[in-house]
């Protein structure tokens, strides 16, 4: 079994960036140092050959350098600085004269390679600065030749790289083992937060209540820690919700099955002694059955529902309205009042709009007495069209508001059978409301009774 590879601290990355800026700085300020040192070195040694040169013309007694008088009046070193003097006339040999040493020095079996104008390096004696000058003097071409030696460069170029390579082996050692302390306290907030979020998964006992420690600082883990635990309270919520759904069904459809399952085995054990019994038992498993599609077919709308999208259009909410409520008004008891204006235009979609139009009626008809009128509005309220249905029912009182939205939820008498339907009505219409970006409210209405108001949002396109 192959394992699986361990992803790399965030310690770890920070040393590597760490080490690899730190070591291109050093090869950076390593070459601008010496670069800079070795131009400054070239320009004295030019400038120092050049004087040479001056005060050695000045010396010559009889077409030939006074080379005691040179070295007195000349700054020289003669063990590491080589001069030469060809002094040539027209038709003659060519006469040489050298500075002390520099004939062994030139005897010697070695070889040049030129590194760059004027400077070069030989075998067993190191860098030199090289400079040729011509002149003609009395009738005579006098060469001078200079050697003068780098090796002192040499060294301190090697002083200078050792300190950088001693200071950066130091800043190196030393610079991780700080940010090894630094990021592991500044990891110190995400490795508690990853503690407590394991210690959640592996509870035995979830009380979907667990929320994640917020540190103080850093800002980032901080906001982090603020984040997840919106998340995990918006997903408790929602198995809250979903247990809580789980358990209403059952419960709604435990009764329908119960009866059920009673009728049939009544008609199993009496049906051949009483045959009377058999049409009031079929139909009462035919009314159960009915009552259990009615349900099932809505908790799959309301499923199908979580990831709907609705296409939304301009229509006339007002036209709408009235041809919903008069197919209503046939079917219904209680008398219906309209307050439609001439055109209220909306943006929404309008089958959903009108499914929630008969939602809110079939509530509204459920708990107002026979006699009593349900009142539907239609108006445009500060640029947004609402419509609300009004009834003269039980009421809701105020606790029970935000809940009257939730599945199965039933004011009070929540199982009560003197009330038909599924419980799931206003949850549909409260589901369509969101699809249609809208809002859908509940009050008081005076002097009882509820009043439940849909409003749909503004939006920048005109009809």
């Amino acid at each position: 079994m192959r394992r699986k590879p361990e992803g790399v601290s965030n310690a770890a990355r920070i040393s590597r960036a760490y080490a690899v800026l730190l070591v291109i700085l050093v090869a950076v300020i390593g070459f601008a140092t010496v670069t800079v040192v070795g131009v400054h070195l070239v320009r004295t040694k030019r400038e120092d050959a050049n004087q040479l040169m001056t005060t050695l013309n000045k010396t010559f007694v009889g077409n030939k350098p006074d080379w005691d008088y040179w070295r007195d009046t000349a700054n020289f070193n003669s063990h590491s600085n080589f001069v030469r003097v060809t002094v040539a006339y027209p038709g003659k040999k060519p006469q040489r004269f050298y500075s002390h040493n520099a004939r062994r020095f030139l005897r010697d079996n070695w070889q040049t390679w030129a590194l760059w104008a004027h400077i070069q390096y030989q075998d067993d004696q190191g860098i030199y600065y090289h400079r040729v000058q011509k002149i003609q003097r009395k009738g005579a071409s006098v060469t001078y030749e200079l050697w003068l030696s780098l090796n002192n460069m040499l060294e301190l170029f090697k002083l200078i790289l050792s300190v950088i390579i001693v200071i950066a082996i130091v800043g190196l050692l030393m610079g991780i083992w700080m940010i090894q302390i630094l990021a592991k306290r500044l990891n110190q907030p995400l490795v508690q937060l990853t503690q407590a979020a394991h210690d959640i998964v592996e509870a035995e006992d979830t009380t979907y209540h667990e929320t994640l420690p917020v540190p103080p600082n850093p800002q980032e883990v901080q906001t982090l820690s603020q984040e997840f635990n919106r998340l995990l309270r918006s997903l408790n919520a929602q198995v809250i919700r979903d247990h809580q759904f789980v358990s209403d069904a059952s419960h709604e459809l435990r009764t329908p099955l119960a009866a059920i399952r009673g009728h049939v085995g009544l008609i199993r054990r009496h049906a051949a002694d009483h045959p009377e019994i058999v049409p009031d038992s079929l139909a009462t498993i035919e009314q159960e059955s009915l009552k259990m599609q009615r349900l099932i077919e809505r908790l799959l709308a309301l499923s199908r529902m979580d990831h709907a999208h609705l296409q939304a259009d301009w229509f006339d909410l007002g036209q709408a309205v009235q041809r919903i409520t008069a197919t209503y008004q046939s079917q219904g008891e209680q008398p219906l009042v309209l307050e439609v204006p001439k055109q209220v235009l909306a943006y929404g979609n309008q089958d959903s709009i009108e499914q929630i139009l008969v939602a809110l009626l079939n509530n509204a008809q459920k708990y107002t007495p026979t006699a009593a009128a349900i009142t539907v509005q239609v108006a445009r309220v500060a640029g947004k069209a609402s419509l609300s249905v009004s009834d003269h029912g039980v009421g809701v009182p105020d606790a029970d508001k935000e809940k009257i939205f939730d599945r199965f939820y039933r004011v009070d008498a929540s199982r009560s059978k003197k009330v038909g339907g599924t419980g799931l009505g206003l949850a549909i219409a409260k589901r369509l409301t969101a699809l249609n970006h809208g809002e859908l409210t509940v009050s008081d209405n005076q002097p009882q009774g509820s009043i439940f108001t849909l409003t749909l949002p503004t939006t920048t396109i005109e009809p």
